[in-house]
């Protein structure tokens, strides 16, 4: 080949190298023009994915010639037992990195690998991602996090300019549950921790549990975001969650106080942000005719054949999406939105059961799903029928005097249930029918109740701040 040729393939790849196209089937070609004859060696190895100890299977290795004139970029991916190779290098020393999307989801940019390629030979390397001890005090440096806690971490911006908010105070709260020394009674405390942003817009959280729902929010001036419902994993320890917050997406405090005073309902949030996207099964199979809606706001849509959904009307902001699917739990994830603009989200659910048609062979329980929730909860507070009937109550506030976590204020239709934590209303649910006043419906027609005084444990499709009061109906 003409050496003009050769130059012009040599620029051409160097630049769709730099763009990150083509860069294996590129270095393949630039490497036999520039190198012809030259020796060769070859590269093989493996990675440990620490958190789980085992193989890391999908992740993206990276390799770069050290001090070559000519610059190549050579990717690979591990296979399921967590291997890769490399064929054909020319002899020289190389830098050795990888990423993968547990990595990428934590931003964790860890340092190359620098490692030799001799002639005929083959150079081995074993890498490894860091375990949850180390990603616990990279996150947090100068603290030890015990076994049970980790890190929650991020930005906070302002989603109508995308700029870091200084000094926006981050808050969490969550359930702790202590056992006496025979297992033989359970108490709950509520615990909360909170944190402010620094000159960056960075936040940290350090020592919140793992594991454990946290119901975090954030508070710019006298303005509150969404109540976000997250996680931090034990095995890694360390949740990465950037947060953002706009005008339309937020409420303030006065709003909110006020609507706790009279037990009234909240406006819906709206704006011009739109979320499109695909909701696949635990399978990867998508998921028709699920219900999904951005919590607080009015939009619903439903997934169509293929699983795909839009919605629009939405405020800017970190916002909650919902997904409500039969035989499924509802889910909540966390979503970033822009005014003018559509987010893109494929969700995958977990586990999704598929509810295969059955014949009724024997009596069925009239309240299933009560039941279930007062063997499995151990935060919540339940009365049967027959709890019920025993007390002789006239009207169903009267229940709630033996409850210490609760005070009725007012009587009659007027009445209305307060937390005593935070001296706000739980969000009484009449079957499926949200935000009812208590005693608009007589004990006489009242089969359960449901009270949860905490967010933890509570039906996650009517959590909110103040707790859930759950009413069931008789059939």
């Amino acid at each position: 080949m003409p050496t003009h040729a050769r130059s012009r393939l040599r620029a051409t790849c160097r630049a769709l190298i730099r763009s990150g196209a083509l860069a294996l089937a590129c270095a393949a070609i630039v490497r036999p023009l520039g190198a012809q004859g030259d020796s060769t060696g070859r590269l093989e190895g493996s990675i440990t994915d620490s958190v789980r100890a085992m193989p890391l299977g999908g992740a993206t290795v990276s390799i770069s010639m050290l001090g070559a004139v000519q610059e190549s970029t050579l990717v690979a991916t591990t296979t399921e037992d967590g291997r890769f190779s490399f064929e054909n290098l020319r002899a020289g020393d190389y830098a050795v990195s990888f990423s993968s999307a547990f990595l990428d989801s934590i931003e964790f940019g860890g340092a190359a690998t620098r490692l030799a390629v001799r002639s005929g030979e083959v150079a081995r390397v074993h890498l490894a991602a860091p375990s949850g001890a180390t990603l616990r005090s990279m996150a947090c440096p100068g603290m030890t996090l015990s076994r049970g806690t980790g890190a929650l971490l991020g930005l906070v911006m302002n989603a109508d300019t995308d700029r870091p908010i200084l000094g926006a105070q981050v808050a969490a709260m969550w359930t702790e549950l202590s056992f006496d020394g025979g297992l033989r009674s359970v108490s709950t405390a509520e615990r909360s921790g909170g944190v402010r942003t620094d000159s960056l817009g960075q936040y940290r959280l350090c020592g919140v549990p793992t594991d454990s729902w946290l119901l975090v929010q954030v508070q710019d001036g006298d303005r509150l975001g969404a109540a976000l419902q997250l996680l931090v994993p034990e095995a890694s320890g360390v949740l990465m969650q950037h947060l953002s917050v706009s005008e339309s997406g937020t409420r303030t405090l006065a709003a909110l106080l006020a609507a706790q005073q009279h037990s009234a309902a909240l406006a819906p949030l709206s704006g011009s942000a739109g979320i499109a996207g695909i909701i696949l099964s635990s399978r990867g199979g998508p998921v028709a005719n699920a219900l999904v809606r951005v919590v607080s706001t009015a939009p619903v849509a439903r997934t169509n054949e293929v699983g795909q959904f839009t919605l629009t009307g939405l405020p800017a902001g970190t916002q909650e999406l919902e997904i409500r699917e039969l035989g499924s739990q509802v889910q909540r994830r966390p979503v970033d939105l822009r005014a003018g603009r559509t987010a893109r989200a494929t969700i995958q659910l977990k586990n999704v059961f598929v509810l295969e048609p059955v014949r009724t062979v024997s009596a069925r329980a009239k309240y299933d799903r009560f039941e279930t929730n007062r063997r499995t909860s151990l935060t919540g507070l339940f009365l049967n029928q027959e709890d019920i009937e025993r007390r002789h109550v006239l009207q169903v506030s009267d229940l709630f005097g033996s409850m210490v976590s609760f005070v009725i204020v007012g009587q009659g239709p007027s009445a209305r249930v307060v937390n005593l934590r935070g001296r706000c209303s739980p969000n009484v649910v009449i079957e499926y029918r949200e935000n009812q006043d208590i005693n608009s419906v007589p004990p006489s027609l009242v089969a359960a109740i449901e009270v949860y005084p905490t967010t933890n444990g509570a039906p996650a499709e009517f959590t909110n701040l103040c707790g859930v009061v759950r009413i069931w109906l008789k059939r």
